[in-house]
């Protein structure tokens, strides 16, 4: 019985977890569930002419009779405000599209190209050179750069471009909304009928000019792409044209929502922040922290859904007088993070936002099936605008994968602490079961065994499964002997313990000391059925650590086992090419959605794992004493419930992991019987080691010693 009861708790464990993680994803908690939720009220609020005036969440704008500045709740009522002058960016007359900024894609060097669009001065999509949305168009482009073939199309390459609508009209990436001049709003999207206010300046460059009402121009407005890395830098300029000082801030759109991958199996995108601490707390002003201060989506979607629009400054940055430093959003894979483009003295990436980066606000945008999207909105410091020259404000953009080595190596990324981007925790309820300190750790170390030892990611997995469980083997030996000699010895016991009951039948506490007497004197320990759910227990913190890494490191995405073997096989052989996916052993021409997961292919693995166990829980099950009718009935359930349920819960797992639990159990498996073939040699009713006194025995027997006095003491207060 006890053996029974250890056996469903660690499966109840076990299964509870797995569950959690594959399960609590699937919509972010806090997170629409309809479409038909509207968003947060808002009316629109005349500009006051401070230069310091807060700049609410905004929408796309196209021109009407009145500026139109950003929303505010709409429970905060407005003051009437006096007649504003009615500026406007003329619609460009030529020279407005689409530009492409960056080389060819398919040079060695090259990593992104941009696609620009006057819509805005933004940017249409961000085309990646060495990334791709498959494995099989990776292999194809690897392939053809040894000679052996033609690059996919640059369809097949990952990208990063606007997804849903926000009132009704897509958002270029980083377009700008307008400009508030001396306290007036300027719209800078479109003009009337979408017409483009931005024309081309050059390459990489738009530029637009701002006329009062009678038409004389006031102020021109200029944006420069330029690419270098995974990095890109907006120069944003402007200059007086009527002789006048002006003070002058820009209201662009930031990250807001990446693309949510297909096949993912739950939402992990991120809103991250990465700060300074007070100059109190870091004197030096050189620790850039994210930690504690980035959200997970859900957490944004609540903070709207409570008409709450500033993601910064918060209230608690404000009272830690912390200083932005940067400010992305992450999906599975890539990022698109905003920071200064400026340069400190030392010729270092400057680690304050500021100026190009005040504040950051958040809204939905417009309904969708799964929920609502989220887009930001970034508002600029001041620029003063001195007659005969041009004010310059510089943002540098972070768009690129969340590789370790280049978040480490590459600037600005390094010196900006931009690893932070890189959170190796599962989204929903099971976030803080994931270990991410421990997720660390086993990348680095996968890592290592990757690059100097066996050179292909599905050994490495294999060789930590070995190194964890010989590290593990001691605990595992002592535990099963452990469990073994509990039940010889409460087989043994049975006749006495019998006999207390008839002795003691109605003085429980009495009944429990002569118990622990009759165990102390047999040198028994009474937690040794509980030694046996050690190596579970401490294997499972590693099986979720692993998931996080498995499905979230960016190095194991897209990556084969086994050398690509089976793709050398066929090229279009899709099992085991992705490390990270589940290994489609046999693609199904449908999917059929089954609640727990939707079933796409045929998977091997995780059919191997349920053979695996079931092994394991027919041939190494330990010696246990006689069982009673209902006993045996719960060992059977016990024994179904394993090798059907983890299959279940974990078909669509990354094959890394499947294929770390179930090398894992196969070893357990030939571990357990050279244990058994030792313990059929031993003396299981001679005490062990400690004469159960041990760390679990004796903690046990105080506990309960305990326990009884308490009991006595309150009975005899009773009388």
């Amino acid at each position: 019985m006890k053996r029974t009861i250890v056996t469903f708790v660690v499966v109840a464990i076990a299964t509870a977890l797995v569950f959690a993680i594959i399960t609590g994803g699937g919509r972010s908690k806090g997170e629409p569930d309809t479409a038909s939720q509207a968003a947060p009220a808002a009316t629109v609020a005349q500009p006051t002419g401070a230069t310091d005036a807060a700049v609410p969440v905004i929408a796309p704008v196209a021109p009407t009779k009145e500026p139109e500045p950003a929303a505010q709740a709409a429970s905060t009522p407005t003051a009437p405000a006096a007649k504003q002058p009615m500026w406007q960016a003329k619609p460009a007359s030529a020279g407005a599209g689409s530009m492409i900024v960056g080389g060819p894609l398919t040079a060695a060097d090259a990593r992104i190209q941009l696609q620009l669009t006057a819509r805005g001065a933004g940017i249409e999509r961000v085309l990646f050179a060495q990334q791709w949305r498959t494995a099989k168009a990776r292999v194809a482009a690897e392939r053809a750069i040894e000679g052996k073939g033609e690059f996919p199309s640059d369809d097949e390459r990952y990208r990063l471009e606007p997804i849903d609508t926000l009132a009704g009209q897509s958002v270029p990436l980083l377009a700008v909304h307008s400009l508030i001049v001396d306290g007036v709003a300027v719209n800078m999207f479109a003009a009337a009928g979408g017409a483009p206010i931005w024309a081309a300046a050059g390459d990489g460059a738009f530029e637009t000019v701002v006329h009062d009402e009678a038409g004389a121009a006031i102020i021109k407005a200029r944006r420069a792409f330029t690419v270098s890395g995974h990095e890109l830098r907006i120069t944003q300029s402007v200059e007086s044209l009527d002789g006048k000082e002006h003070r002058v801030r820009w209201l662009h759109y930031g990250p807001g929502d990446l693309t949510l991958e297909s096949g993912s199996l739950m939402d992990i995108r991120r809103f991250m922040i990465g700060a300074l601490l007070s100059e109190k707390r870091d004197p030096g002003q050189s620790i850039v922290l994210s930690n504690d201060t980035s959200m997970v989506r859900s957490s944004v979607v609540s903070q709207l859904e409570a008409a709450q629009w500033d993601l910064w400054p918060t209230a608690t940055s404000t009272a830690d007088q912390r200083t932005l430093s940067w400010f992305g959003t992450t999906n599975r894979y890539f990022a698109l993070a905003i920071h200064s483009g400026d340069e400190s003295e030392k010729g270092l990436p400057s680690l304050r936002a500021a100026p190009a980066v005040e504040r950051i606000q958040a809204q939905f945008g417009d309904p969708i099936a799964t929920g609502r999207p989220i887009f930001t909105v970034v508002t600029s410091g001041e620029q003063l605008i001195v007659p005969g020259t041009a004010s310059t404000m510089r943002l540098g953009v972070y768009a690129g994968p969340l590789e370790r080595r280049v978040l480490l190596d590459e600037q600005p990324m390094s010196t900006l602490g931009m690893i932070g981007m890189i959170v190796y925790e599962m989204g929903g309820c099971c976030t803080f079961c994931t270990f991410s300190w421990l997720a660390n750790g086993l990348v680095v170390f996968l890592g290592l065994l990757h690059d100097w030892v066996v050179f292909d990611w599905g050994l490495a997995i294999i060789a930590l499964t070995i190194l964890v469980r010989l590290a593990l083997h001691p605990l595992t030996r002592s535990s099963q002997i452990s469990i073994a000699r509990f039940s010889k010895q409460m087989a043994s016991l049975k006749p006495e313990l019998d006999a207390l009951q008839k002795r003691f039948p109605g003085d429980k506490a009495r009944m429990q000391q002569e118990q622990m007497r009759l165990y102390r004197e047999k040198g028994m320990n009474p937690m040794g059925c509980l030694g046996g759910l050690a190596p579970m227990v401490l294997q499972m913190p590693i099986w979720m650590a692993l998931y996080a890494v498995l499905y979230i490191a960016f190095e194991l995405r897209q990556q084969p086992a086994f050398f690509g073997a089976f793709q050398a096989i066929s090229a279009d052989w899709a099992f085991l090419n992705d490390l990270s996916a589940p290994d489609r052993f046999i693609a199904l021409p449908i999917s059929v959605n089954l609640y727990l997961f939707t079933l796409e292919s045929i998977n091997l693995v995780p059919l191997l794992m349920g053979v695996v166990f079931w092994l394991q829980q027919k041939y190494s099950a330990p010696p246990t004493t006689a069982l009673t009718p209902e006993q045996e009935q719960q060992q059977k359930i016990m024994k179904v419930m394993m090798p059907i349920m983890f299959p279940i819960m974990l078909y669509n797992a990354p094959s890394g992991l499947t294929l770390y639990i179930a090398t894992s159990t196969f070893i357990g498996f030939l571990e357990s019987k050279r244990i058994r073939a030792q313990i059929e040699t031993m003396d299981l009713l001679k005490p062990g080691k400690g004469g159960g006194k041990g760390l679990f025995g004796g903690a046990f027997a105080r506990a309960l010693q305990q326990a009884q006095a308490k009991a006595q003491a309150k009975q005899r207060g009773g009388r």
